[in-house]
């Protein structure tokens, strides 16, 4: 009886070290799983957020290239048909591009391109490069340039663009109650004649503005309504058009201008007399003003017409796609 028991002591002794073997040897293999399967838990979740990130990105800037490294633009063989126009605008540019961009495309902007694609997924590919081209990535009058020519028919003034402060057009003549420009105000007598040959009454009362006026209307608009809202309807000195005289408020400066027999023919043939409605609300992401039916800015009859026909809504497009760079063929 006794060594029955003893025997089965025994038995259940060498049962118990085996199970303890058999565990010390599975422990090391099951940690080593573990580990595994934490590793490509990790590995799925870094590769799919980073599809999920160029997902994104690609929907927000579809001409954005596959590497961000704005320096894998500028390497290897495929940049010699490339030609960026320099800030003077003497160069041509080719219409043989990196990765079909378009031909305002300048590798030297993209990072800014892509940062500017990144904070406006709204915006489309195509519209990010000229947005950053004239400079509306950055804040109103911040980094502002000074415009070398002021005397340019197709200057750009507007919030990151200024006029040399003593700058005063030599050539100003009479229109209506204003005067402006020669070119600009034959242009806008010829515009009233054909419209009072329709009936309409449309005229000239607010147009060339010196630099000291625009000082006095800025600091009185500040002080009534506060520099954040003046800046939505009135330039700070040096950065308005009228002191270009190019520029000229028609009729009455209201909003309801705009519906207005005189104003909605203003809006639909403007363009034929070398104008255009330089503030709409369809600029405003743009012009940064409210719309203003009433403020006419003339750039001349083949500018006018090339908006026209290509649906181009601000002056800020035309001049970086007309101006700053030239299409391929033009020029």
């Amino acid at each position: 009886m006794e060594s029955r028991e003893r025997e089965n002591e025994t038995d259940r002794v060498v049962s118990r070290k085996a199970k303890r073997r058999r565990r010390q040897k599975t422990r090391p293999i099951a940690v080593i799983v573990l580990i595994a399967v934490a590793a490509a838990i990790v590995v799925c979740v870094l590769v799919l957020g980073s599809v999920s990130k160029d997902m994104s990105q690609k929907e927000n800037f579809p001409n954005a290239p596959e590497n961000n490294d704005a320096s894998s633009l500028t390497d290897g063989e495929d940049d010699a048909d490339e030609v960026v126009m320099p800030p003077d605008g003497d160069a041509e540019v080719d219409v043989n591009t990196v990765d079909g961009k378009p031909y305002y495309y300048d590798s030297a902007r993209e990072d800014r391109y892509i940062a500017f694609a990144t904070n406006h997924p709204e915006i489309a590919g195509d519209d990010v490069y000229w947005m950053v081209d004239c400079d509306l990535d950055t804040l109103p009058y911040e980094d502002t340039h000074e415009l070398p020519d002021p005397d340019d028919i197709l200057l750009m003034v507007n919030k990151h663009f200024y006029l040399p402060e003593g700058f005063a057009p030599v050539d100003l003549v009479n229109v209506g109650n204003t005067t402006m420009r020669a070119e600009a105000g034959e242009a806008m007598q010829e515009m009233i004649d054909a419209a009072a040959a329709e009936g309409l009454n449309i005229w000239s009362q607010s147009g060339y503005r010196s630099y000291g006026v625009q000082v006095n209307l800025y600091r009185d608009y500040s002080a009534r309504d506060g520099e954040a809202a003046a800046d939505t309807y009135s330039a700070r000195p040096g950065y308005s058009e009228h002191q270009t005289g190019l520029t000229t408020d028609l009729n009455t400066i209201t909003d309801a201008f705009g519906d207005t027999p005189e104003g909605q023919w203003v809006a639909a043939n403007c363009w034929q007399y070398g104008y255009i409605v330089r503030y709409t609300k369809e600029n405003t992401d743009v012009t940064l003003y409210k719309p203003e039916p009433w403020h006419m800015r003339y750039i001349g009859r083949d500018a006018a017409e090339t908006m026209h026909d290509e649906g181009i809504l601000s002056l800020e497009e035309y001049w970086v796609k007309y101006v700053l760079y030239q299409p391929p063929g033009v020029g």
